[in-house]
């Protein structure tokens, strides 16, 4: 990912996982409301947003964290 330093990266990373866990306790708390839509389909669309999310999502935000960091310090 080409982080700036070792320290740079083990800080935005914890910022990163401090972050995620704020944004998603709302997200646990308030549920997901029921659709009349097959069980396939709801698997497809939650594979998609969640699971390719789950794995973009931390290598994008956490090398912004970075870049933000070695511009600060």
């Amino acid at each position: 990912m080409r982080l700036a330093t070792p320290q740079s990266a083990i800080l935005s990373a914890l910022i990163f996982n401090a972050v995620i866990i704020l944004l998603l306790i709302p997200l646990a708390l308030r549920g997901v409301r029921f659709r009349p839509i097959s069980a396939e389909a709801t698997f497809y669309r939650n594979l998609l947003v969640y699971g390719l999310g789950g794995l973009a999502a931390p290598f994008i935000g956490i090398k912004l964290i970075d870049l933000g960091l070695s511009a600060v310090l």
